[in-house]
């Protein structure tokens, strides 16, 4: 059985209307609900859209977890990177792509002996 939720923003004045199972709860409590769980979509829209987090390399809880972390992670550094750099959110994304190839490159240049100011223009 399901039970119909009516909710009316006090602001709009606008009725938002939910189905849900759940008969303990109130209807601001339900709405609530509603609300974090969009939160939660917007979130994996953002990391599956801006971050490439499509296809999960494992399948087990620990490993899915690493993955989403290591995603959380990387996209405070790009948010840190944008921001102190004052740049927009893609130019930030295509630079510190470009900067950590270059210093990557860079350091195993070096680890195999190399000159790495012989790759690059600039010195590195």
């Amino acid at each position: 059985e399901f039970r119909l939720v009516v909710v009316k923003n006090e602001k709009t004045d606008k009725e938002f209307w939910f189905l849900s199972n759940e008969f303990e709860l109130s209807a601001k409590e339900i709405a609530d609900y509603y609300r974090k769980r969009w939160d939660i979509e917007v979130f994996f829209r953002f990391m599956k859209q801006e971050l490439n987090l499509s296809h999960l390399v494992s399948l087990n809880k620990n490993g899915i977890e690493v993955m989403v972390y290591m995603t959380m992670i990387a996209s405070m550094l790009l948010l840190i990177y944008k921001k102190t750099n004052n740049l927009g959110y893609k130019t930030a994304k295509r630079r510190i792509t470009m900067e950590l190839r270059d210093m990557i490159t860079a350091i195993l240049i070096v680890f195999a002996g190399g000159d790495p100011t012989k790759v690059f223009k600039t010195k590195t």
